[in-house]
């Protein structure tokens, strides 16, 4: 986020979070504060995030997972925040002051730091004295070392010659011509890059430095902004104001800074996936990654194994052959009676009596068969495992809330993908079925579906009736939704089907396709069977309904 969208956005937000008591702190992972603000009408919720290359503060409407052991600095916040009085900028820099009052009427600051390779956030107390910060690292080339007890000071300005705000004329242009964009940001403080490109292309279309400096100034002071994301020269990016040279791709255009930013690193916070749900994703892909190595060895010994008929064969022919047979001999050639009119070469082992190497070869064909039973069994248990580490990792991207979060965590605790930590930290009771969504389809009937497998398996043993209608999208890992019949002998309207069955996809990984084929099934066909992983069914009978996914929020 440069430091344009930094005004524009805090002059957007300041109207409706000045006076706000705070009400809640999330710190969803490691680079991010969520600030959930009560302004008298309604809740906002205030997003601060300083993730390297990706630092910004903006309101959001996405959902962020409150984990269920807050971290450090999000403890400090808690205790310490109570009523925001205030925010701006630095002037000219990616810096953002929150002015706080604490419990005891106390002045705090909140210092955001979106600049340079190291994005900090500071707590400061009335006098500018440091209390503490999110990440206690030594400093680099642009961030003095940020230390408990240590008076916060703002960096030197920029070492521009020139000022964007000052205007005046750019009167020394050497090295201008060849490379505009990098002169400008060398030498007008400030200049985000973004701008810097749009001078540059005006300059190159013949328009004078300096009236196309002040230009934009005149435009940007007025009020124009235009919020929007997209892709210059393949980079994303995020603008405040309406290019008129740069050439975009994939637009989209925002009615506000906010929604802008919301949409813009909802994406990057998607695949970064840090904090406790990162990790325990990195985890569960790590070991369907082994997984599928495993299976492809298993494939491979197979094949191998497939040959345990024709070391018994050997076994057979040599013991035919025993008397042309003499220890000491390395191979022989004897006729092979399963393909008449060919021989077969047989390896011996020269130390070895002939009897002896007959027994050799037979004891190498019972090995390949007690093989063959062991390899078919692991392959079933692997494709047995795989759907259930598929279906975690789709719950674990779209958990919605730190209970679901610890309810996975404690799942692959069970399963010892993780290790049980003998002294737990103390955290927050979860409820026996995190998890569980409920809406209603076009005739009114009850629908429930679940976003993890404990959820899943408690639709399944305690909502799920015999005359109920089942539903999970067909081979990919996904939900189980139930329609309620409230007459269990009677048949469901065909469209409360197609609307389950389009939810049902809808929360798959079959989410993003256009269409997708979606299993369903009478209650009284589905089962939970003994010793299966969490979310495992088994179907005694089925149809399939095609239908395009959808999405709902349900409650």
């Amino acid at each position: 986020m440069d430091v344009l969208f930094i005004e524009a956005v805090i002059a957007e937000i300041a109207p409706l979070i000045v006076g706000a008591s705070v009400k809640k702190v999330h710190q969803p992972d490691a680079d991010t504060i969520i600030l959930r603000l009560w302004n008298g009408r309604r809740e906002l919720r205030l997003r601060l995030s300083v993730a390297p290359g990706a630092s910004g503060l903006y309101l959001t409407e996405n959902p962020w997972i409150n984990p269920p052991a807050p971290l450090r600095f999000c403890q400090l916040l808690r205790s310490r925040l109570s009523t925001l009085r205030s925010i701006r900028q630095v002037p000219g820099d990616r810096i953002a002051l929150l002015f706080f009052e604490g419990p005891d009427g106390s002045p705090l600051r909140l210092v955001v730091e979106l600049y340079g390779r190291c994005p900090n956030m500071i707590l400061c107390d009335g006098q500018d004295r440091i209390i503490d910060v999110l990440h206690r690292r030594n400093g680099d080339e642009q961030h003095t070392p940020r230390r408990k007890g240590a008076i916060w000071t703002a960096p030197p300005p920029g070492p521009g010659r020139y000022a964007l705000w000052d205007g005046g004329v750019i009167d020394d242009a050497g090295g201008l011509h060849e490379n505009a964009a990098g002169w400008l940001m060398r030498h007008v403080h400030p200049m985000p890059a973004l701008l810097a490109m749009e001078l540059a292309g005006r300059m190159a279309a013949g328009e004078d430095p300096t009236e196309a400096l002040e230009k934009f100034v005149r435009s940007w002071r007025c009020g124009e902004r235009s919020f929007w994301t997209g892709e210059v020269d393949g980079v994303p990016r995020l603008g405040a104001f309406r290019p008129v040279c740069l050439k975009r791709e994939q637009v989209q255009e925002f009615a506000s800074a906010s929604q802008a930013a919301d949409s813009f690193y909802a994406r990057d916070a998607s695949n970064r996936c840090s904090g406790t749900q990162g990790q325990l994703l990195r985890i569960v892909r790590r070991a369907l990654s082994r997984l599928q190595r495993r299976l492809d060895k298993l494939h491979q010994e197979r094949v191998a194994a497939a040959d345990a008929e024709t070391w018994q064969r050997a076994g057979q022919l040599l013991t035919a052959n025993l008397f042309r047979v003499r220890k000491g001999m390395t191979e022989i050639d004897v006729e092979n009676f399963y393909d008449p009119g060919t021989t077969l070469r047989i390896v011996l082992d020269p130390a070895l009596a002939p009897a002896a190497n007959a027994e050799r070869l037979f004891a190498k064909y019972k090995k390949l068969r007690r093989g063959i039973d062991h390899i078919e069994r692991r392959i079933t248990e692997t494709l047995a495992e795989k759907p259930w580490l598929e279906a975690l990792e789709l719950a674990l991207e779209e958990v919605g809330s730190g209970e679901e979060l610890a309810v996975l965590e404690e799942e692959m605790q069970q399963a010892r993908l993780l290790p049980r930590q003998p002294q737990k930290p103390k955290r927050r009771p979860v409820s026996g079925h995190p998890g569980l969504r409920r809406g209603l389809s076009p005739g009114g009937l009850d629908l429930y579906w679940g976003m993890n497998s404990r959820a899943n398996d408690y639709l399944v043993r305690h909502v799920c009736r015999p005359g109920d209608r089942w539903f999970h999208v067909k081979d990919r890992p996904g939900c189980h939704l139930v329609l309620k019949n409230p007459r269990q002998d009677q048949p469901v309207p065909e469209a409360d089907i197609l609307y389950a069955a389009s939810l049902a996809a809808g929360f798959s990984r079959a989410c993003e396709e256009g269409a997708a084929e979606v299993m369903v099934a009478e209650g009284r066909a589905v089962h939970k069977p003994k010793g299966a992983l969490p979310g495992q069914v088994h179907i005694t009978g089925y149809h399939s309904v095609r239908v395009a996914p959808r999405r709902e929020s349900g409650l």
